[in-house]
C-alpha cells in the first residue's frame, strides 16, 4: 500500500510542478505572468512575507536563480521587496497591490478549474478527500 501512496503522491507533485501546466494555466487565468515565474510568485504568495533563501529552498532552485525572478517579478511591479527590520543583508518580499490582484485571478481560475475536474465527484467523496489530504499535510508538517 505504501507504495500505491507515494506512486499517488509523486504523480500530484509531477501534476503541479509542471511548466507546460503552468503556461496553460497562465494563459487561461489571462493574467500576464510568465509560467516560468509562475510557481515563484504563487509561493511569495503564501509565503509572505518571505525572503530568497527560504523561497530558494521550498522550490529547489539556486539562490541566484530565484533573485533574478524577483528582480523582473519587481519590474513588473508584481512584488516589492525591502531590507528585513532585522538584518539588512535579508530582502524581505511580498505581494504588491497588483500582485494581490492577480493571485486573486489565479485562485479563483484554480477553483473554477477543480470544480470542472470533480464535477462527478459527490460532495462526500470531496470532504473525504479534503479530509484526509488535511490529515497529510498535518503528518508531513509535523515530521522532523
Amino acid at each position: 500500500m505504501e507504495n500505491e501512496l507515494i506512486k499517488s503522491l509523486v504523480s500530484i507533485v509531477s501534476f503541479f510542478n509542471r511548466t507546460d501546466r503552468d503556461q496553460a494555466f497562465v494563459k487561461s487565468a489571462g493574467v500576464d505572468l510568465e509560467a516560468t515565474s509562475f510557481q515563484l510568485f504563487v509561493t511569495i504568495g503564501r509565503m509572505q512575507p518571505t525572503n530568497v533563501s527560504d523561497l530558494a529552498n521550498v522550490l529547489g532552485k539556486s539562490h541566484s536563480s530565484v533573485s533574478r525572478q524577483i528582480d523582473k517579478l519587481e519590474k513588473k511591479q508584481l512584488v516589492t521587496t525591502q531590507d528585513a527590520s532585522n538584518d539588512a543583508r535579508i530582502r524581505e518580499i511580498k505581494l504588491s497591490v497588483d500582485g494581490e490582484r492577480i493571485t486573486k485571478i489565479i485562485n479563483q481560475t484554480r477553483l473554477a478549474n477543480i470544480q470542472t475536474v470533480l464535477a462527478d465527484w459527490s460532495d462526500s467523496e470531496k470532504e473525504t478527500l479534503v479530509t484526509s489530504l488535511n490529515h497529510l499535510a498535518e503528518t508531513l508538517n509535523n515530521m522532523k
